[in-house]
């Protein structure tokens, strides 16, 4: 079973896998270094799993612990709450009640 997290969803993310990294293909050590948006995050088995998108479109996955996130200070994770963030209104309008 696997539990999605937004909180992290559109934040710059710069990807730096450990060199070697059994857990990572050539792909992942490809796009190391650039920076990409996280689109959502995933915990999968206690481990949290990034989905990042590049300017090129591509999707790669890298585990949160390898994501240098802009604004954040080492070991310290932004809390940005939803992607509208919790005063998000709808711009579509609602039925009168």
């Amino acid at each position: 079973m696997h539990r999605h997290h937004t909180p992290l969803r559109g934040t710059k993310a710069t990807p730096r896998p450990k060199p070697g990294d059994p857990n990572y293909t050539a792909v992942n050590y490809e796009y190391a270094g650039r920076i990409g948006r996280v689109h959502e995050v995933v915990e999968v088995s206690g481990r949290s799993l990034a989905k990042v998108g590049f300017d090129d479109r591509r999707i790669v996955y890298y585990f949160l612990e390898d994501l240098e996130l802009a604004g954040s200070q080492e070991g310290h994770r932004p809390d940005r709450g939803s992607i509208g963030g919790p005063a998000h209104e709808s711009p579509r309008p609602t039925k009168p009640t």
